[in-house]
């Protein structure tokens, strides 16, 4: 593990109250400032390895269709419209980029944050775009021309996530001064405001019913949350002694998944909130995904790699290896046939796009 991550964990256990050290510190691991040196490269899959896995999942099988270059800084966030044509990117150039999935031509750049561009959600119709950045600010857009409608204040440290409801009314934000913000996505009122005491919130969801979301905190835990009324339903304590990356919530609606920096993805009830599963990986796990069908998922980790797991087995299906840095984001299309990957540290720069065979 990198000193300034070894030197992270240690603060984020020793020093919890200090938040404004450790947002600095978190910051500097999102954005892939090439202040404290690469990552270091853990063992990988042979070619005869990642060969056997796609063999035994024929179904499953990613390659390399599309790499993507435009931005000048690591990419933290990628998000896919709901009917699948559109890709957007926000990059520590603190750009975001609006793509044709298809053909990977960039359509549109939009400016106007101070710092990097750290979360994106894109609204259920397709029509609004919702950005967080390590400004404090979070920008709604107008994806069809690309305009700005409203500029949201109120968080006192970065936005690391942001989400939008499935009906298209709310729009959650979690941050690094240990907030969580529900906002009207139509008017930019400010619904309400939690402070779970959990440190910073680095992950957001909302889940298919548009009724709870969940939260993945720096405190090792992972909160389920009610929209409307803003009340705890349960607490997940992770059983291990790292801050939760990423939460996605299954279409079905019955599981969520988390990953975490100490490398584990674990697929969690939302019935009981019990361990269903964990998958292993090698590294931190700073991005996870799942299928609309349920099946897969997908993360990307600190050794440059995006990896698919059968969330019934547990199995690895497959390793894909072509980032040249962390893979700090990661997004499956609508229709499950295409898989997006971000670069997110300062040395990679780049979207890759891998379809289905």
């Amino acid at each position: 593990m990198p000193f300034f991550l070894r030197f992270y964990t240690l603060i984020n256990f020793k020093k919890p109250k200090n938040q404004w050290f450790t947002s600095i510190l978190l910051l500097l691991a999102l954005v892939g400032t090439p202040v404290y040196g690469r990552t270091i490269a853990l063992p990988r899959h042979s070619h005869q390895q990642e060969n056997a896995i796609a063999q035994n999942n024929p179904s499953k099988n990613f390659t390399l269709a599309k790499t993507l270059s435009e931005h000048t800084g690591g990419i933290s966030a990628i998000a896919i419209s709901p009917d699948g044509r559109t890709l957007i990117s926000g990059s520590s150039d603190r750009t975001i980029k609006i793509w044709n999935l298809r053909t990977g031509q960039l359509r549109r750049t939009l400016s106007g944050h101070k710092g990097p561009v750290l979360s994106l959600a894109i609204s259920p119709d397709g029509q609004t775009l919702a950005s967080g950045s390590s400004d404090k600010t979070i920008k709604i857009w107008n994806l069809r021309t690309g305009k700005l409608r409203r500029t949201l204040r109120g968080h006192a440290g970065a936005i690391y996530s942001v989400a939008i409801g499935p009906q298209g009314k709310n729009l959650v934000t979690g941050s690094g001064d240990g907030t969580i913000k529900i906002w009207n996505l139509s008017t930019g009122g400010l619904q309400r405001t939690l402070s779970p005491r959990s440190g910073m919130i680095l992950s957001v969801a909302i889940g298919p019913d548009g009724n709870t979301f969940a939260t993945g905190n720096q405190d090792l835990t992972i909160k389920i949350w009610n929209i409307e009324t803003g009340e705890l339903l349960r607490n997940i304590n992770d059983d291990g002694y790292y801050a939760i990356w990423s939460v996605a919530f299954s279409e079905n609606g019955k599981t969520l998944v988390s990953g975490s920096h100490n490398g584990k993805i674990n697929v969690w009830s939302l019935e009981n909130g019990e361990l269903i599963r964990t998958f292993n990986d090698t590294s931190p796990v700073f991005s996870v995904a799942v299928s609309s069908d349920n099946q897969t998922v997908a993360s990307g980790n600190q050794n440059n790699e995006v990896k698919l797991w059968d969330i019934s087995t547990g199995n690895e299906i497959q390793s894909l290896t072509g980032h040249s840095d962390q893979v700090r984001s990661v997004a499956f299309s609508p229709d499950g046939k295409t898989l997006v990957s971000a670069g997110g540290g300062a040395v990679d720069r780049t979207i890759k796009i891998w379809q289905l065979e």
